[in-house]
C-alpha cells in the first residue's frame, strides 16, 4: 500500500509538463515573432489591434499574451487530470491483490482521461506525454498486482 501511495508523487513530472505548456512568461524576442506570425494569419479588420500589441512589445511597454486564445485546455484540465490519477491510485489500494479490479481501475482511469482530452481537443495528451502516462498507469497497476505483460491501458485509450 505504502508504494502505491507514494506512486502518486511520480505524476509530478507529467502534470509540470502539461502546466509549462500553457504557462506563459514573457519573452520579447520570442512574442514578437508570435505578434507577426498572429498578424500574418489574422483577418484584416483584426490587424490594426495586433499591430498595436506588437509596436507595445517593441517598445518595451506592456502588452498582451500574445499566446491567448491559442491554448487547448486550462490549468483545471490539469487538475482535473491530477485527481483522475489520485483517484486512480486511492482506486488501487482498494483492489490490491485482486486482478480484475486492478483491471477494471485501469479501465475506469483510462476512460476519464480519454474524456478529459476529447474535452481538450485531443491537444492534452501528445506522443511523449502518452508515453509517461501509459509508464504510469502500468507501473502502478502493476504494484497492485497486474502482471508485467503487456500494456494495460492499450485495448481502452483513445490517445
Amino acid at each position: 500500500m505504502d508504494r502505491l501511495k507514494n506512486h502518486k508523487e511520480t505524476k509530478t513530472g507529467l502534470l509540470e509538463d502539461m502546466l509549462s505548456f500553457i504557462r506563459y512568461t514573457p519573452n520579447r524576442e520570442a512574442d514578437i515573432l508570435a505578434f507577426i506570425e498572429k498578424y500574418q494569419k489574422s483577418e484584416n479588420e483584426e490587424r490594426p489591434a495586433i499591430l498595436e500589441n506588437l509596436r507595445q512589445c517593441m517598445d518595451g511597454k506592456e502588452y498582451p499574451n500574445p499566446y491567448a486564445g491559442g491554448y487547448h485546455y486550462t490549468p483545471e484540465d490539469v487538475s482535473l487530470m491530477e485527481k483522475i490519477l489520485d483517484e486512480y491510485i486511492d482506486d488501487l489500494i482498494l483492489a490490491e491483490g485482486d486482478p480484475a479490479a486492478i483491471s477494471e481501475c485501469v479501465k475506469d482511469a483510462v476512460l476519464k482521461i480519454n474524456a478529459l482530452n476529447e474535452e481538450c481537443g485531443r491537444h492534452l495528451i501528445d506522443t511523449w506525454r502518452r508515453e509517461r502516462l501509459c509508464s504510469f498507469i502500468n507501473s502502478a497497476a502493476e504494484t497492485a498486482g497486474l502482471t508485467h505483460e503487456k500494456d494495460h491501458t492499450l485495448q481502452h485509450r483513445m490517445w
